[in-house]
C-alpha cells in the first residue's frame, strides 16, 4: 500500500481498533496471535495511539568512530504513516536513538517508532506527542556502540509466546496501553474490518451491559464477552 491518502485512511481506521480486539480476530481466524514482548512498552506519548506501515530498521553491535551516516540516513528515508521498527538484536542497554533522531522521524509524517532496544531523552521526546515502545530505558548513547546495516529487510522482534514475530516493511504496526501486534500486509484489510465489526458490537454490549443484561446474554447475543 503506497498511496498517501489510501495510508493515512487505513491508519486513522486503525487508531480506534484495541490491540485486544486484533489478537481476538487472529484467533477467530485460528491463526496465532502476532504480538509482540511484553518488555516493549509505550515510553513516551502515553494514551496515543500508535498506527501505522512499518518501516524496518536494523543493526548490529559494533565498536566504531564518528557518525553513523547509515543510521541518519534510515531516518531521512520514513515515509508518511510509517511507524519505524528498530531491530536492536544483540545491542546492549543502551539507548538505539534519542530525541534528535526522533524529531527527525516525526518530520518525516513518521507516526511512531517500535525499538527493541534501549531509549533516553524521553521527556524531550514525550513533549512532541510522538509515541514509542522500547524495551528499557538508558541514558548511554549508542553512537559508536551499535550501527544501523540495513533497512527495508525483514526483522525477528521477540513475540509475547512462541517464535519471533517476523516483520516486514509494509506490515502494519498498532500499539497501545496493552502492547503491539503486528498485521501483515496482506491481512490488513481483512483483520481491520472485522475489527472495526467487533469493537461495533462490544460496544451495544457495553451499552446493554449498563441496562442490565446478564453476561450469559450478552455470550447468546454478541457471541463474545
Amino acid at each position: 500500500m503506497t498511496d498517501p491518502s489510501e495510508r493515512a485512511a487505513v491508519a486513522a481506521r486503525f487508531e480506534a481498533v484495541p490491540t485486544a480486539i486484533v489478537c481476538d480476530v487472529y484467533d477467530e481466524h485460528a491463526w496465532e496471535p502476532r504480538a509482540l514482548h511484553a518488555e516493549l512498552r509505550p515510553r513516551t506519548a502515553l494514551g496515543v495511539p500508535l498506527a501505522g506501515f512499518a518501516a524496518t530498521i536494523v543493526g548490529r553491535q559494533e565498536r566504531f568512530v564518528g557518525p553513523d551516516r547509515a543510521k541518519l540516513a534510515a531516518a531521512d528515508s520514513l515515509t508518511p504513516h510509517s511507524v519505524a521498527v528498530w531491530a536492536g538484536t544483540d545491542a546492549g542497554q543502551y539507548c538505539l536513538f534519542g530525541d534528535l533522531i526522533a524529531a527527525t522521524m516525526q518530520r518525516r509524517g513518521c507516526r511512531g517508532a517500535v525499538v527493541d532496544g534501549g531509549l533516553r531523552d524521553v521527556a524531550a521526546i514525550d513533549a512532541t506527542g510522538f509515541p514509542v515502545y522500547a524495551r528499557w530505558l538508558s541514558p548511554v548513547q549508542g553512537l559508536g556502540r551499535w550501527r544501523v546495516t540495513d533497512v527495508d529487510v525483514s526483522v525477528a522482534i521477540r513475540a509475547a509466546f512462541g517464535p519471533p514475530v517476523m516483520i516486514r516493511s509494509g506490515d502494519f504496526v498498532l500499539g497501545d496501553a496493552d502492547g503491539v501486534v503486528v498485521i501483515e500486509a496482506e491481512r490488513i484489510e481483512a483483520v481491520l474490518t472485522r475489527a472495526e465489526a467487533i469493537v461495533a458490537a462490544e460496544a451495544e454490549a457495553r451499552e446493554r451491559a449498563g441496562e442490565g443484561m446478564r453476561a450469559q446474554e450478552l455470550l447468546d447475543r454478541f457471541g463474545h464477552v
